[in-house]
């Protein structure tokens, strides 16, 4: 765990032990920086760890020790955007016009790198999207939560673990 902690900066931490760790190398010029960093915060204000994590060269070192446990499911080979807790959570944006469109290409799009995924909000109904994640769950793709980002807060719109 030495190791690990090696990698990461505390940014933030909170009175309730919530946490925000930064890893070292993060772009900090990326499209989506302030967003994984607004989301990291809301999270941790309400007690959660979380860790913004960077996109790492898979056969590097450095990919073992953050993402070794992905490395035997569906997932290797994929950098989340945020370990939450001890799960990797994948945060998607995806601006047009057609706010279905959108919410199906960030919903698949997320889902193939982490069964935990944040997704711009897009002005649908919930049950839409719901809809649209009981389709992926039937079609066989794992989900176990969707979490929804409107650009200062996050809220839960499915949760598969009660």
């Amino acid at each position: 765990m030495d190791d690990f902690c090696e990698i990461f900066v505390l940014y933030k931490q909170f009175s309730n032990g919530g946490s925000i760790w930064i890893m070292l190398g993060i772009d900090t010029s990326s499209s989506d920086y302030e967003d994984i960093l607004t989301i990291a915060n809301c999270l941790a204000e309400v007690g959660h760890e979380v860790k913004v994590l960077h996109s790492v060269h898979y056969k590097d070192n450095l990919y073992l020790k953050v993402f070794g446990e992905l490395m035997e499911t569906r997932y290797s080979r994929k950098c989340p955007d945020l370990l939450v807790d001890g799960d990797f959570f994948e945060y998607e944006s995806y601006t047009t016009s057609q706010p279905k469109k959108a919410f199906r290409n960030m919903l698949h799009n997320g889902l193939a790198q982490s069964d935990h995924v944040i997704l711009r909000q897009c002005n649908l109904t919930d049950g839409y999207m719901i809809q649209q994640i009981r389709g992926q769950i039937i079609n066989g793709t794992p989900v176990s939560s969707v979490w929804l980002f409107n650009g200062r807060e996050v809220r839960l719109l499915y949760n598969t673990e009660g």
